[in-house]
């Protein structure tokens, strides 16, 4: 684990963050902060940890196929881990992956690649999960007269380009002939690029990178192949998605703000949206998109928005930072193989 850079990348988080309570107003902000009613955030901090929970069943549901996987302790402990990885360091989506992968395959019997499929298809059902709860929250904030089109026109228009974008990864990633075919051709050539080095190492491992590949796109052709595995994994993701949202209601009653339901399920997911940014965990973008929809879909004053979103993040990312951060910690010191259990 790079500790440095998760420390690093950790303070610039907060430290952006910082500039945006400030931009705001950090007096009320902090004020309307430490007015929260303690019942109503430990009802966002449990709910939160059930999300915490269904995410590390979907990747363990989907690696229901993977001979020799990581069980019980060392299965708990893996993803924890990766689950820190994935939200203490920069770029953190993209790393977190690989990062979780490894230490799964390093607490079991299987391989690596076996994993990566496994953990880059957990992230898939979440993303969809994610536009289905959001979806499904736009049509009954319109359905039921809580709200109009034209007050979450903008919302709707970033979930149809996110639907878009997810119809393409699903169709490229798990239409496995054309991507398979591909990959298997790209990795060919290069161990034979570097088969012609002079005096490389590298070229003892002649088949080593095709294999690989090949063993990725079996595992996932194995997913897929299970109707049973496919509809459990999409249930637990739009139930996650659930678990997700509901510390952003519960933080919101904690305010004193009486905010629709069904309006949660749109803006927590769609403030997701703004984890592109390089930090951690999407720190500072996630925090302005969901204030930014809490004030143009419900009304909300800025500083109870601000501070809505601080709450939200603070039971549900911060907390599940924490708890992975304790477990990597106790696999940094104590060592891998106490954990294979």
């Amino acid at each position: 684990m790079h500790w440095r850079r998760a420390v690093g990348g950790l303070t610039v988080a907060v430290v952006v963050i910082g500039l945006f309570v400030y931009g705001v107003g950090w007096d009320a902000v902090l004020d309307n902060v430490r007015a929260a009613h303690p019942a109503a955030l430990t009802a966002a901090l449990l709910t939160g940890l059930g999300m915490l929970a269904l995410r590390g069943l979907l990747v363990k549901r989907l690696l229901a196929p993977v001979e020799g996987a990581a069980r019980g302790t060392a299965f708990a402990t893996a993803y924890l881990s990766g689950y820190f990885a994935r939200s203490a360091l920069p770029w953190g989506r993209s790393t977190g992956t690989p990062v979780t992968a490894y230490l799964l395959a390093n607490n079991s019997d299987s391989e690596f690649e076996d994993n990566l499929a496994a953990v880059a298809a957990a992230e898939g059902f979440n993303v969809i999960g994610s536009l289905v709860i959001a979806g499904l929250g736009a049509a009954i904030f319109v359905l039921t007269g809580d709200g109009s089109l034209d007050s979450i026109g903008a919302s709707l228009a970033v979930l149809g380009g996110g639907g878009l974008l997810t119809a393409g990864v699903v169709v490229i990633v798990f239409h496995r002939g054309v991507a398979r075919q591909v990959a298997l051709e790209l990795a060919a050539h290069a161990e034979t690029l570097v088969g012609k080095l002079p005096f490389s190492r590298l070229t003892q491992l002649e088949g080593a990178l095709t294999s690989r590949i090949d063993g990725f796109f079996g595992t996932l052709e194995a997913i897929q192949a299970s109707p049973r595995t496919l509809v459990a994994a999409f249930g637990i993701a739009v139930v996650s998605w659930v678990f997700n949202a509901v510390p952003l209601y519960f933080g919101l009653v904690a305010l004193g703000v009486d905010v629709p339901l069904a309006l949660v399920f749109v803006c927590a997911p769609l403030a997701s949206f703004g984890g592109v940014v390089p930090l951690p965990g999407g720190s500072g973008g996630i925090e302005v998109v969901l204030a930014s929809l809490l004030v143009a879909t419900a009304g909300v004053p800025a500083d109870v928005a601000t501070a809505g979103a601080i709450l939200y993040r603070l039971t549900t990312y911060w907390a599940h930072l924490a708890i992975g951060g304790i477990v990597a910690l106790a696999m940094s010191l104590l060592g891998t193989q106490r954990f294979q259990r």
